[in-house]
């Protein structure tokens, strides 16, 4: 599942306070997202992302 947020770096952060399971760090990915996944007690990864605007 993807949860689409404003900030992810500070969803990492609160998922760090809180111990919960990440995954896979905050990363700017090639399709312009900037994702990190986390696990839920119940075993689920969910993606939390932000697209990246494009610059021009």
């Amino acid at each position: 599942m993807s949860i689409w947020v404003d900030e992810v770096d500070a969803v990492h952060r609160l998922c760090v306070e809180q111990a919960l399971d990440v995954t896979w760090l905050p990363t700017d990915m090639p399709w312009n997202v900037r994702e990190m996944h986390v696990r839920h007690p119940d075993g689920h990864v969910f993606r939390i992302s932000r697209g990246i605007p494009e610059e021009g």
